[in-house]
């Protein structure tokens, strides 16, 4: 059967983007070989204000090549689990976590202390101000572990790197994606909220304690294959600015296993300036007060 040799990049690896500049591009990769391609190859994430997106098959030898191409039979590597010890080693050490240090500008102790226990937030010990957002699932599997460095005052996001690269883990044996907070939903009723960043995701959940608030970790992981865990819940959207369109698309996915709807509450709400920036849910909440929603 036919398939495409070359493919974005499905790890959370991010590299410079010709065009912004900033290490947001996700590249593209050689399916037979395991290699980059050129580093001019590749889709900006920053879909809204960037858009810088270079397809191989855009250049005739790329698409020559792919002319007739079998894909060659996959083969299974059993997943490598983040082990449990880095795992509980790296929930502390928060004087140090940057993301920590902005949520401290906005929020009290004891709140802050409860969504790290309950979204299990590590600190990366090998990069410094390093914040881990793990990724673990309905059973307990540690699968994933995003690293991000915030800025402590802003709380704009800067380099991404992953747990998995950080302990030179083959591609290959990388547990296959799942939402941030999936862990939440064992055990718990509550209608579930899904957002794009887990920063969104933690934040939400301190204004609006009354959904399990999950995060997708980019635009395009809104996707069936990663969310079997929703089976049969209540779910609601809450797309980035300018992301409404493209996430309602998706509820008919979805449909066949969760109810599902999309909230338009950033579209209704933003003005132009929002609108241009590409705001989200949290840059929204957290100019105002948690009492303000309760």
């Amino acid at each position: 059967m036919n398939s495409f040799r070359y493919q974005l990049d499905d790890s959370s690896r991010k590299f410079e983007c010709p065009a912004c500049n900033r290490k947001r591009l996700v590249r593209f990769i050689d399916q037979e070989t395991r290699d980059y391609l050129e580093p001019t190859f590749g889709r900006c994430d920053r879909e809204q204000n960037c858009g810088y997106f270079h397809s191989p098959y855009q250049v005739d030898s790329f698409k020559r090549e792919q002319t007739g191409y079998q894909k060659p039979s996959e083969v299974k590597y059993p997943p490598k689990y983040i082990p449990k010890s880095l795992f509980e080693k790296s929930l502390g050490n928060y004087d140090g976590n940057h993301f920590i240090k902005f949520l401290r500008r906005h929020f009290d102790i004891e709140t802050i202390s409860k969504v790290i226990d309950t979204y299990k937030i590590g600190t990366s010990l090998k990069i410094p101000g390093g914040c881990i957002f793990y990724q673990i699932d309905i059973r307990g599997k540690v699968r994933r572990g995003k690293i991000i460095v915030y800025n402590s005052e802003t709380g704009k996001r800067g380099a991404i790197n992953s747990v998995h690269s950080q302990l030179k883990i083959d591609k290959r044996y990388y547990p296959k994606w799942r939402f941030f907070g999936e862990h939440l939903l064992k055990e718990n009723d509550k209608p579930v909220a899904i957002v794009e960043s887990e920063k969104t995701a933690i934040i939400a959940s301190i204004y609006f304690p009354e959904f399990i608030w999950l995060a997708t970790g980019t635009k395009s992981t809104l996707k069936p294959e990663y969310a079997q865990a929703l089976m049969n819940r209540s779910v609601t959207l809450f797309p980035d600015i300018g992301a409404y369109q493209d996430w309602s698309a998706k509820m008919d996915s979805f449909s066949a296993f969760c109810d599902i709807s999309t909230s338009n509450l950033l579209e209704s709400k933003s003005g132009v300036f929002e609108k241009n920036k590409g705001l989200d849910l949290a840059d929204y909440l957290i100019s105002r007060s948690v009492s303000e929603f309760q």
